[in-house]
This record gives structure tokens, sequence and C-alpha cells, in this order.
């Protein structure tokens, strides 16, 4: 099962509150006020309106403030990638904590809160997935990559080991699950193909693409062995 210390439990739920915070702008702190105000144009509409100037405008600082924080647009988006895969990475070990002890379960709820935080925080997700952000990935955010996908790996193997496609590689499973996850994800944040899931509840829609490819719990796990048993039984 996957551990956490305490600090790291704490860390987790120090950055799950601070996403609540209201985004406002505090004489002293106009770095994450412009990184606030960014996230909430880039949800808004999207990271091809983004802008420094337009930033500092709608913070109330001179056009050149921003400068001192963020060199150029690019640098923003880095900053604000940043952010955002730390967020991200500690929303989605955050729903593997509240699974409770059940591996299965644990990677379950993994690949809906991937969806889940797409959902609730579009711009991050539009950030860090972007691919001019991507390409200039420093090395803050390569790493929390990194990081972010050795855990993930971590889990889809005790996922493995708890019954769940026994016989399949754990780094195969974990790029197929993530796969879905992520993809499914951009599906419905992006807005594209929106009249197609119109009306339809996004949690449970999540909660039944992540099943498919990943069951609730251990004990919805088939193995081939009892699928055999019942067969017999059946014929």
């Amino acid at each position: 099962m996957l551990l956490l210390t305490t600090s790291v439990r704490h860390s987790i739920h120090v950055g799950i509150d601070n996403m609540e915070k209201t985004m406002t702008y505090h004489h002293g702190n106009l770095k994450q006020a412009l990184l606030d105000r960014a996230a909430e144009v880039i949800a808004e509409q999207g990271i091809e309106a983004l802008s420094l100037r337009g930033l500092a405008r709608d913070v109330g600082v001179s056009h050149a403030a921003p400068a001192r924080h963020f060199r150029d647009k690019k640098a923003l988006l880095s900053a604000l990638a940043n952010e955002g895969y730390l967020r991200f990475s500690a929303y989605v070990t955050d729903a593997a904590e509240k699974a409770g002890a059940d591996p299965v379960a644990r990677y379950n709820a993994m690949g809906r809160s991937v969806i889940r935080f797409a959902l609730t925080y579009p711009a991050y997700f539009a950030t860090f997935n972007h691919p001019d952000v991507s390409q200039a990935a420093d090395e803050g955010l390569l790493k929390s990559h990194k990081e972010y996908m050795e855990i993930v790996l971590m889990a889809a193997a005790q996922a493995q080991a708890a019954g769940w496609q026994p016989d399949i590689d754990p780094l195969v499973l974990m790029a197929f699950s993530s796969a879905a996850a992520t993809g499914t994800a951009n599906m419905l944040s992006n807005g594209r193909g929106s009249d197609i899931f119109k009306g339809r509840d996004m949690e449970v829609l999540a909660e039944q693409i992540i099943n498919l490819v990943v069951p609730p719990s251990a004990d919805q796990c088939a193995q081939p062995n009892d699928i055999k048993v019942r067969q017999g039984e059946n014929a």
C-alpha cells in the first residue's frame, strides 16, 4: 500500500486547502496575484488570450511591473505549470489516501481524481499539459512530473499485487490507465465535444469510465481461475 509520511500528508492538505482561497491581490504579493489572475484568464479565455500587459491591467499595476517576476509569458506559464502540477499531484494523492487501504480502490480513486481536477481547475490542467509549456519545462516541472509518475507506477504495481491484471507488466498498466484518465480529463475539460456530454453528471461519467479500466475494489478483480470455475458451474 502507498504510505505517506506525516509531513507529506500535512503538505498535501495544506496544498488542497490553499486551492480554495479566493484569488485576490495583496500588496507585496504581486507574483502570486499575477499567477492567480493568469489561471482565471486561461480558464475563461484560453492560454492564447494571456499577456503580461493584460495581467498587469487586471491586477492594477503598471505594465512593466510583471517583469520583476516574469521575464516573458513563457516564464509565467512555466511558473503557473509548476504550481499547478504540485497542486495536481497533491490532489490525486489525497484522493488515494481518502479511498482507504485497498490498493485497487486507491488506484481507481486516483484515476477519477485526475478527471475531477481537470474539471475543477481547468486552467492549471490546461497549462501544464500545453505543448508550449511542456517544451519549455524547467527542472522543477520535470522533477515534479517524474516524482508523480513514480507514485502512479507504484500505485499501479500495488493494485496489481492486490489482484488487478496480474499477468501484465505494471508499467504497461500504468501507461494505459494514465492515458485513459488523462485523455478523458482533456476531453471533458477543454470544451470540445461539450454538446455530446451536455446534461450528464461529469462525476458519474468519470467514475463509469475509470471503472472500465480499474475496478472499484480488489474484490471486483476477475481472476482467470475464478472465470474458469464460473464457466464450469454454468456448463
